[in-house]
């Protein structure tokens, strides 16, 4: 049984804040974009995917949080890719071919990780540590993720939007709806892989889908709600920390309760569809 978790210093708060900060601004929208697709669940499968990746990384290197890094981009995009062909064979759902290849990557980095380096190790990975200062690089890659992801939304926006609503369109029109869809889960892996080493990555796919979904019932359009995720998924991120300095508790799991609680309200008050903005109409 692990210790509880401890208080955030005041280093660790403003290290995590800045990272829940660039993860709002390069995961919310991404959520918008799979919630629209109806991919809400593919996040959480690359999410205990890339768990195989590190997994082997630390075989090889050890604790180094670079390596660590690079063999959970490895496994995000070997999952990401292994599951669009299988999907593309038109043999599997694309929900089944997720469900298949994440399974056995998350059994694969449990076993390793479990018999290597142990339970706290496997803990730290799916739930973070962000009560911990966050050092350097991982700021520098959750940043370097976040503007990745916007700028190329600004340039590929269009697509991923016309994709969502119509891809027979897409496909139609003479563009590659395969390439398209491929770029848009290597930059939610991407942003899955520069958070899980300090929220972890279960939590960090939460915080990137649970805003997106609460953001449905305060604007239409695409560009109103990634705008509602953003600052719903801060706001959820920096009351989580708050309450987590204040009260303690491990940063990523109060984050994201937090992040259920604005979701409710939206789903209460929200202008669009609001269960009491119903009522009154």
């Amino acid at each position: 049984m692990s210790e509880a978790a401890p208080a955030l210093t005041e280093i660790a708060l403003r290290g995590a804040g800045a990272g829940a900060l660039a993860l709002a601004f390069g995961g919310a929208p991404l959520g918008v974009l799979l919630i629209a697709r109806r991919m809400s669940l593919s996040g959480d499968a690359l999410s205990h995917g890339v768990l195989a990746g590190a997994a082997m990384a630390f075989l090889i290197a050890g604790p180094n949080p670079w390596a660590l890094t690079l063999g959970a981009l490895i496994a995000a995009v070997v999952v990401t890719s292994l599951s669009s062909l299988l999907a593309r064979t038109r043999r599997l759902p694309e929900d089944a071919a997720f469900a298949v290849v994440y399974l056995s990557a998350l059994a694969a980095g449990v076993l390793i990780i479990s018999r290597v380096a142990g339970p706290e190790m496997l803990e730290q990975l799916l739930f973070g540590a962000a009560n911990a200062p966050l050092d350097r690089p991982t700021l520098l890659l959750l940043g370097g993720a976040a503007t990745a992801s916007l700028l190329t939304l600004a340039v590929f926006l269009r697509g991923f939007v016309a994709e969502s609503v119509d891809p027979g369109l897409v496909r139609a029109s003479g563009r590659s709806g395969g390439g398209l869809h491929l770029l848009l889960m290597l930059l939610v892996a991407l942003n899955l892989v520069a958070g899980f080493r300090a929220f972890g990555a279960l939590m960090t796919v939460a915080l990137m889908m649970i805003p997106a979904a609460a953001a449905r019932f305060w604007a239409t359009g695409y560009a109103g709600q990634a705008g509602f995720a953003i600052a719903l998924s801060a706001l959820s991120s920096a009351t989580g920390l708050l309450l987590a300095a204040r009260f303690g508790g491990e940063a990523g799991a109060v984050m994201t309760l937090c992040a259920a609680g604005v979701f409710a309200l939206s789903g209460l008050f929200g202008p669009q569809g609001g269960v009491l903005s119903a009522r009154r109409r």
